[in-house]
């Protein structure tokens, strides 16, 4: 094998080891996104449920009449609206990340499937015949 085939090989080998590192780091890269758009999906689902929670508890506030009282209920307002703001910048961050791919939103659909498979499960139980309602309506059909 003359020098410059011998260089040639070891250049060859060299370039496909940098190609195979950069596919790797790409790959990497990839999952990285991924991970810091669910930790942001996280915060997101967060964000959302403490705005409800406080909504929640701004309902049951009785009416404002003192001074006191509507200290109470702005502040408690205050706190949902940041929290929605939380929400909406999560969701501004994650889409800075990838504006094609939405952990947000792949969680939601998740979120809704799982629900919808719940349902169908309490249904089929309740047409389980050992439940004392099912035993009542099959025997008053005989």
């Amino acid at each position: 094998m003359e020098m410059s085939e011998a260089l040639s090989l070891g250049i060859g080998v060299i370039g496909t080891a940098i190609a195979i590192y950069q596919a790797a780091v790409i790959r990497e890269n990839k999952k990285r996104k991924r991970e810091i758009q669910y930790l942001l999906a996280g915060v997101n689902n967060a964000a959302l449920q403490k705005q409800i929670s406080w909504q929640n508890r701004i309902s049951t506030l009785p009416k404002l009449e003192t001074d006191k009282d509507w200290e109470l209920g702005n502040t408690l307002m205050r706190a949902r609206d940041d929290c929605q703001e939380i929400a909406s910048l999560t969701v501004a961050l994650e889409g800075a990340i990838d504006v094609d791919y939405s952990a947000i939103k792949a969680m939601m659909q998740k979120f809704i499937d799982t629900t919808k498979q719940n349902n169908e499960l309490q249904a089929e139980g309740l047409k389980n015949p050992t439940l004392k309602h099912n035993r009542e309506s099959s025997e008053e059909k005989h």
